[in-house]
């Protein structure tokens, strides 16, 4: 209805000013996820379906540190069967989430979480991929002014197979015809039998490559300190068909207030700590949120916090890792000396807990995290 009154007001007034000898803007633009019409249980499918090329496979690659050996030899995915290197993780991650912007995210307010993002099947250079999202629960916030949707995000193949999901949780305007419901069971996605395939044709592949050996409770600081560049956020963002203004309007807003997207800054965190964990073989993201923004050309870095490792069978294990991701810190020359919290590596939920434990235990990293990964990855050991 209110949709309906807009466009009628503003044909109004063009046929008047038409008449005067004037055309004004009669139609109005509208993304995002339509507030009155929010169902659990409804599916919203993309209106894009992108073919990715081996080109774009290369942009990322030059962009983003990877260190998993199926998305870096096309020889070694060979060796595990398959014809052509994998599609990255953090390029599946982005494009899940973004190719549901425009008629999802676009009228949220804040990105919360991801949570059990997970590579299904392999992707590979040449195919089509497009994503449908189910609206699997709506919350009010404790003071009714908000709700919160979690969504579940798959992306498929031209062939209609699963390649990656995720579940997001979104910080929307009040909904008021729809709150406090949930949908009935539980549709995630799992990636075992991926998994399985992986660690059966991996087993008899002798990886040279030196391999560190890490245990619960190590903590790692990430040499790698790497910025965001306006032109690759510009990309990026025209790439995955991002439609929200605050990643690349910049005549709305100034250089500084041009944020980042926030898959875009998961993936270089995981990239970043990767580096030291290699070589990784199918990584998921448990869970991850942010806590500051990261705008156009700030420095990001990293430091890991070993959960725990799990030895799977002889030469595999699978490592549970918490990493911290840093805006403008050199980690290396600048935390070489700190003392961390161990409050910071418990069950911390939310941005607010974070900042809470900095300001009281460790004020000189205030403001500095901007995102907090939870994330296992299959490795191959010595």
């Amino acid at each position: 209805m209110l949709v309906y009154l807009v466009n009628t007001l503003f044909l109004w007034a063009y046929r008047v000013c038409k008449m005067q000898g004037y055309i004004k803007p009669n139609r109005k633009v509208n993304y995002g996820l339509d507030l009155n019409q929010v169902q659990v249980g409804q599916e919203i499918v993309s209106h894009f379906s992108i073919t990715v090329d081996e080109s774009i496979h290369s942009s990322w690659s030059g962009f983003m540190p990877t260190s998993s050996y199926p998305e870096n030899s096309r020889q070694f995915a060979g060796i595990l069967g398959f014809h052509e290197m994998f599609l990255p993780y953090g390029f599946l991650l982005n494009l899940t989430l973004s190719l549901g912007v425009e008629n999802f995210a676009h009228s949220s307010l804040l990105h919360l979480e991801i949570r059990n993002a997970l590579y299904l099947n392999p992707a590979f250079a040449g195919d089509t991929l497009t994503c449908a999202i189910r609206i699997k629960a709506v919350e009010a916030t404790s003071n009714n002014k908000y709700s919160t949707v979690v969504s579940e995000h798959v992306l498929s193949n031209q062939k209609g197979e699963p390649v990656f999901s995720l579940d997001r949780v979104t910080l929307f305007p009040y909904i008021a015809n729809c709150n406090d419901e949930k949908a009935n069971g539980n549709g995630n996605l799992k990636n075992h039998r991926f998994k399985e395939k992986i660690l059966a044709r991996a087993r008899g592949i002798d990886i040279k490559n030196k391999i560190n050996d890490f245990q619960a409770e190590d903590l790692m600081l990430h040499p790698f300190v790497r910025p965001v560049g306006k032109s690759e956020n510009l990309y990026w963002a025209t790439y995955f068909k991002n439609t929200h203004p605050i990643h690349f309007n910049y005549q709305r807003y100034n250089p500084g207030e041009i944020v980042i997207s926030g898959g875009i800054v998961i993936s270089m965190v995981l990239g970043i700590s990767g580096r030291e964990f290699r070589q990784l073989l199918l990584p998921q993201v448990e869970r991850a949120f942010h806590v500051v923004p990261v705008v156009a050309e700030d420095r990001i870095g990293a430091f890991s916090f070993v959960k725990g490792v799990n030895q799977l069978m002889p030469g595999f294990e699978e490592i549970h890792v918490l990493t911290f991701g840093l805006r403008n810190v050199d980690t290396e020359l600048e935390l070489g000396d700190l003392e961390f919290p161990v409050e910071l590596f418990a069950d911390v939920q939310r941005p607010s807990e974070v900042e809470e434990i900095l300001a009281e235990k460790c004020p000189s990293l205030s403001g500095k995290i901007c995102c907090v990964a939870e994330w296992k990855a299959l490795r191959k050991v010595e």
